[in-house]
């Protein structure tokens, strides 16, 4: 058995994404009798308190990252770099003090690069071994990259290592010594039915913003033309408790994982943003989906072209949705959880 240790998690903050990969590691480690306290935002809290009946939380500020409402997205992450690389020496020193006020014994990163100390092991998990990005900056992004996955003790990748897998060129190459693949990280753990279909589509709006709203007015846009058809919309705002019914629109701001699961199981249609949470999310429930990447998200548009394939995706600002909408299913690929080394 495990020496049970006091460890601390935290999620990088760019949607929410990161925080609900997390959930099914720190069940592990809570089944395993280990103590856990994520380190997280008030969005962030209030999704895992409604996930999980166990686990501290200490208030911790994230990256806030904006995306571009047009234009570049490259040139947009570079002019945010300064706060960035200032937030990551912010978060090493606060990581010093709360090792020092908590005895944590194990730190877990979800791509939050400066929580690394030599005083105790430190997990980095990322799916993004090579990060998508214009040639020009690709090569100097993944060294960088490398520099701080080797700054930890050891980096989980959140993926299939065999050719069936979900991140291809992402989360495959060349590993550093400290990687090792953990399969998904889902948390759903259970195929959805496909009986008692009532909704023709259902869309799942995630992401930073100014992106995310824009999606959401899009897809209303959209459903409100197909008053024939039952939709729902999902947005993915845990601290907003709307739920309404707007002409022929289930709208709902969060779910819990259960209901959201009962939804997605009601659901014919899926049209959503490929992020690597929801495509694991996919891949574990083995329900078909509609990809619209994030505009100038290099990461998301090579995902939905991976596995959206020719017509199983759409850009932002052509999508038409009707009858003819392809939907694609993904690899079910297992989790692997068993195994975590530190």
């Amino acid at each position: 058995m495990d020496n049970l240790l006091n460890i601390f998690i935290s999620p990088l903050d760019w949607g929410l994404g990161h925080t609900t990969r997390c959930i099914p590691i720190a069940k592990e480690l809570h089944k395993r009798g280990h103590k856990i306290s994520f380190g997280v935002n008030d969005e962030q809290k209030f999704l895992l308190e409604q996930e999980l009946d166990f686990g501290n939380y200490i208030q911790f500020e994230g990256y806030n990252i904006q995306y571009p409402k047009g234009g570049s997205m490259v040139i947009k992450m570079l002019l945010q770099s300064p706060k960035i690389l200032k937030r990551i020496r912010a978060e090493r020193n606060e990581l010093q003090n709360l090792i020092n006020k908590h005895k944590f014994d194990l730190v877990i990163s979800d791509n939050r690069f400066g929580l690394y100390t030599k005083k105790i092991p430190c997990i980095y998990i990322t799916h993004q071994l090579n990060i998508q990005s214009p040639g020009l900056i690709k090569n100097q992004l993944h060294k960088i990259h490398g520099k701080y996955i080797n700054r930890f003790t050891h980096c989980w990748i959140p993926d299939s290592e065999g050719k069936i897998n979900l991140g291809d060129e992402l989360s495959h190459g060349k590993l550093h010594d400290n990687c090792s693949y953990i399969g998904t990280l889902s948390r759903f753990n259970q195929k959805a039915t496909s009986e008692n279909e009532d909704i023709d589509y259902l869309a799942i709006i995630s992401g930073p913003e100014p992106q995310r709203s824009e999606f959401e007015s899009i897809i209303i846009n959209e459903f409100k033309k197909l008053n024939k058809n039952k939709c729902a919309i999902v947005v993915g705002k845990p601290l907003s408790k709307k739920q309404e019914l707007i002409e022929n629109i289930h709208y709902f701001s969060h779910l819990n994982s259960l209901a959201f699961f009962k939804l997605i199981c009601r659901s014919k249609k899926i049209i959503c943003r490929p992020g690597y949470s929801t495509i694991m999310d996919l891949s574990t429930l083995q329900k078909p989906a509609h990809f619209i990447p994030t505009p100038g998200q290099t990461e998301q548009e090579y995902l939905a072209k991976k596995h959206g394939k020719k017509n199983g995706w759409s850009t932002q600002n052509k999508l038409k949705i009707s009858d003819k909408l392809e939907c694609n299913t993904l690899p079910e690929i297992k989790t692997n959880l068993k195994n975590l080394k530190w």
